[in-house]
């Protein structure tokens, strides 16, 4: 039913945990409040009680169900989400999540563990009925309490990816060691086999991403080793607060909240939808989706998020694969966040330029000339991704004229295109469009691409479509094992991490390949 799904709201205030306001619509007709754990779910999470074996340390916590747990002792409310599920995976109850990918430091040892335990492949049980309040979260205590011990279904979905984690700075907005660039995970999203909201465009979805910081004075594994910090070290916490110390003979006191050390963090998507595939696209064809993330703003104003960057920075695909660019934005920024345009706007576009430290866009004149290697052939198409779709724009001197020449007042004017003001939302959909040229190509944002201390820019690669009697080709001529094995770990290495340069590297490599192919074939 609409009021149970997933959705955006139209106000940043916490949702009403109140059956009879919780759905309240404006004059429009919109939900005022975003929602993704439904009200049902969170009053489940109430009526459960919390897991008690936990390590809880010194914190006095204030109910004796799932809302409260070490890290929100209050039982804090953030929409209708679970405090205790979310600060514990895998977690031992039912949740509407479901499970894409886990990251560990030791993914031999712990990825069984978690792979197994997940909901996508292993069904939950819960206690209702029970004379007991909250809810036991054991069998036993649930059914000698005249309880029912219900079981709910596993999502039957393939188990998630688990892979060691990628290095990564403390507070350095997700830069890993390779050349810097952003860990990434390369998802490929749910079809109608495992998703059959798919069928007909109706799947509205939003991405939760968790991340546990662990510290050596608490040990919250124990799933391989027998080494847990659990409620028996309550009584005797291997950490206290602000606690005092000696050291050579002198006292110092630490900045330590047990409420922080061993927590998790999370960060979530607005929704998405997922379409289905169009039929006129090929089977064997990959559609790779091209986006934005980053907010308006220098570094500073927008940490810890990011400025403006393309998302891939760099996509590698072969001719015949479709892009599919779409991004979105926010009009809600902070007023006096550096950016171009109007103020508080998000807007971006494609232009192309001649390589990753050019500034200037080619002109038209110039990709028709037939001497580049134009991204887009079709003039329509270079006129979509630059100019957004704009209409009822002015011309320089028309702003000037009705600006008085303040140029404070021609920035904000929702007329200049020139901005890409005129676009009426943050919000662009390009489609799918075909690969059909070969090359390397890279392209920038107009409006973003503020050189002094910003930059916006992308690179998309198309490489030479081989055959699959072409790959085979390639692999029986391997001349040496050794090499034969550095290209296949660079290959696994660039699937799972396909915008870094190794993936780059790798790539290179495997275009030299498709060519020696060709003319293998040729000969």
């Amino acid at each position: 039913p609409e009021e149970e799904r997933i959705r955006d709201g139209t106000t940043t205030a916490t949702i009403n945990d109140d059956p009879a306001t919780f759905n309240a619509k404006n004059a429009n007709g919109d939900f005022v409040s975003g929602m993704h754990e439904s009200y049902a779910y969170y009053q489940l999470c109430k009526g459960r009680a919390r897991n008690k074996g936990l390590f809880t340390s010194n914190q006095n916590l204030n109910t004796n169900d799932a809302r409260s747990t070490r890290q929100s002792n209050g039982a804090t409310r953030y929409g209708f989400e679970c405090s205790e599920e979310r600060d514990y995976y895998p977690y031992w109850a039912a949740s509407p999540w479901k499970d894409i990918v886990v990251y560990t430091e030791d993914d031999k040892k712990m990825c069984p563990y978690f792979q197994k335990e997940s909901l996508n492949v292993k069904s939950r049980f819960s206690c209702s009925g029970s004379k007991q309040t909250p809810q036991p979260i054991d069998e036993g205590t649930c059914k000698s309490n005249g309880g029912s011990w219900t079981e709910q279904q596993a999502w039957g979905i393939p188990e998630p990816d688990c892979l060691p984690a990628p290095w990564n700075r403390d507070n350095h907005l997700g830069n890993g060691a390779i050349g810097g660039a952003t860990n990434s995970f390369n998802w490929t999203v749910p079809t109608q086999k495992t998703e059959s909201c798919v069928i007909g465009d109706k799947c509205v979805c939003t991405i939760r991403i968790r991340y546990n910081i662990t510290t050596a004075e608490i040990d919250g594994y124990g799933m391989y080793d027998g080494a847990f910090t659990d409620y028996t070290a309550n009584a005797k916490p291997p950490i206290s607060t602000d606690p005092s110390i000696t050291v050579a003979g002198n006292n110092f006191t630490l900045a330590v909240n047990t409420a922080q050390f061993g927590r998790t963090f999370q960060d979530r998507t607005h929704t998405f939808t997922i379409k289905n595939r169009p039929n006129t696209i090929p089977a064997d064809a990959k559609i790779f989706n091209l986006g934005v993330r980053g907010k308006r703003g220098n570094i500073v104003q927008t940490f810890p998020a990011t400025e403006y960057d393309f998302v891939p920075e760099t996509v590698v695909a072969q001719a015949g694969d479709y892009i599919h660019f779409q991004w979105t934005g926010c009009d809600n920024n902070p007023q006096n966040n550096d950016g171009e345009g109007f103020d508080g706007s998000d807007r971006s576009n494609i232009a192309q330029i001649p390589d990753v430290w050019a500034n200037l866009p080619y002109s038209d004149d110039d990709l028709n000339s037939g001497k580049i290697n134009a991204l887009f052939k079709d003039r329509n198409t270079r006129q979509l991704m630059s100019n957004l779709g704009q209409t009822g724009c002015l011309s320089y001197a028309e702003l000037l004229e009705k600006h008085g020449n303040n140029n404070g007042n021609i920035e904000d004017d929702r007329q200049n295109c020139m901005k890409l003001n005129a676009a009426p939302t943050p919000h662009f959909d390009g489609g799918l469009v075909k690969m059909t040229s070969e090359g390397t190509f890279h392209y920038m944002s107009t409006r973003n691409n503020n050189f002094s201390n910003r930059s916006q820019k992308g690179t998309i690669i198309i490489l030479p479509l081989v055959p699959a009697w072409g790959v085979a080709l390639i692999v029986i001529g391997a001349v040496a094992v050794a090499a034969a094995g550095t290209a296949t770990g660079g290959y696994v290495y660039s699937k799972k991490h396909p915008h870094g340069r190794v993936a780059n590297a790798f790539n290179s490599v495997s275009e030299k390949f498709s060519n020696l192919g060709q003319r293998l074939r040729r000969g």
